[in-house]
């Protein structure tokens, strides 16, 4: 019986100790997760702004590309797994994306919608503005020409690099 209780004894100091170290433990992980919820981050990378890129179609070379564009006033291409995919259209706002397939689809195209992360502010910052013109014009000439506008200026800012 003597044996019983020495081993009650240690049973319980084991016990003790193992809920001390559990509490201990237990508000030192506190103390630690307070201290990220008042961290201030720093952004680290910008993934760019979603952009909706119309496309007219995807060709297997630049020659069957070209045959095909020929009634396209004007369009912007992509070569991605040895294919050329053709954009007749671009903007941020989900309202223009609509106005602009409706556009092609009154003049027969046939048209895709895909989104692509862009990180050309200047870009953009142009978009914004042709976006707001946009969005106010239901004429099909100005939107015509609008259309035009953005892709000649998404070649020459975002595909040639130009700072003017």
């Amino acid at each position: 019986m003597l044996n019983y209780n020495k081993n009650g004894e240690n049973m319980k100091k084991y016990i003790l100790s193992f809920l001390i170290a559990l509490t201990i433990g237990f508000f030192l992980c506190k103390f630690f997760l307070n201290q990220y919820n008042d961290y201030t981050s720093i952004t680290v990378s910008n993934m760019g702004d979603i952009l909706y890129f119309i496309q007219y179609g995807v060709y297997s070379d630049y020659e069957s590309m070209e045959e095909n564009t020929i009634n396209l006033q004007n369009y912007v291409y992509n070569i991605d797994d040895d294919k050329y995919y053709v954009y007749i259209g671009i903007t941020q706002d989900e309202d223009n994306k609509n106005k602009i397939v409706n556009y092609y689809s009154s003049i027969g195209y046939e048209t895709i919608v895909k989104e692509y992360q862009i990180k050309n502010e200047k870009f953009i910052n142009e978009l914004v503005n042709f976006d707001n013109v946009l969005r106010t014009t239901t004429d099909e000439t100005a939107i015509s020409s609008l259309i035009n506008q953005v892709l000649i200026k998404y070649e020459e800012v975002a595909i040639n690099g130009s700072n003017d």
